[in-house]
């Protein structure tokens, strides 16, 4: 098991933490080199202070028919999605099966620093190497309507 920074925005820099309207975080994943089993993929990451709202996962072609993913964040690897099959399929898309808002509000201790949590991915099955599928979080942040 390893840990892998594989999303673009999964370098050291801050995301972007906008105070009018909803952020979005886009994190595709693609692979070259085959995945061990329950390695921790981070795909992107989301601003301190961040109240998720919506969550979708849009497979590509390397995700196979059976392939069984986790997606969430460095906290909890199932915040978003938990382990589940999501069958490689051209048109289609799997959406948030938990509730977002305020009670998925990314949390770290310090408030004071500009901070992030990692958005990660873990797959058991069903992956190899090639475009494995985007997947996009839609957030705000406090003091914000949605």
């Amino acid at each position: 098991m390893a840990t892998v920074k594989v999303g673009l925005g999964a370098d050291g820099a801050q995301p972007e933490q906008i105070h009018a309207g909803i952020n979005c975080a886009v994190c595709k994943i693609s692979l070259s080199v085959s995945a061990s089993v329950g390695d921790v993929h981070v795909i992107g990451k989301l601003p301190n202070g961040a109240i998720p709202i919506d969550w979708v996962w849009y497979p590509a072609s390397a995700a196979g028919t059976a392939t069984l993913a986790k997606f969430g964040t460095s906290a909890s690897q199932e915040l978003f999605l938990v382990s589940d099959s999501y069958a490689e399929s051209a048109v289609l898309l799997y959406r948030n099966i938990r509730k977002g808002g305020i009670q998925s509000q990314i949390s770290l201790s310090d408030d004071a620093r500009a901070l992030y949590e990692n958005i990660v991915a873990v797959f058991t099955a069903g992956v190899s190497v090639g475009y494995v599928g985007d997947f996009i979080v839609q957030y705000k942040m406090p003091g914000q309507t949605p």
